[in-house]
């Protein structure tokens, strides 16, 4: 019969036994050694980003201002 180092019998109404943990060795660092860890690619969108005109228009447009404080929305049931 075959033997394999990899498996072994434990007893099914006892503890098995703690599987060491193997020091030095992270997820990051194997990527990077087998040379599996990609660098990111830049993506160009194809909208540019909105200027100070366009972004006041659509405040307009939504009924927002940038000056707006929330804080005077609530009045005080103290009167």
């Amino acid at each position: 019969m075959y033997k394999n180092p990899a498996l072994s019998q434990e007893s099914r109404y006892e503890p098995a036994a703690v599987i060491p943990l193997k020091r030095g060795g992270s997820l990051l660092s194997w990527l990077e050694t087998n040379g599996r860890l990609l660098p990111r690619e830049v993506v160009e969108t194809s909208e540019p980003a909105l200027d100070e005109a366009a972004e006041e228009e659509i405040a307009g447009l939504m009924g927002v201002s940038a000056d707006d404080d929330d804080s005077d929305d609530f009045e005080s049931d103290d009167d």
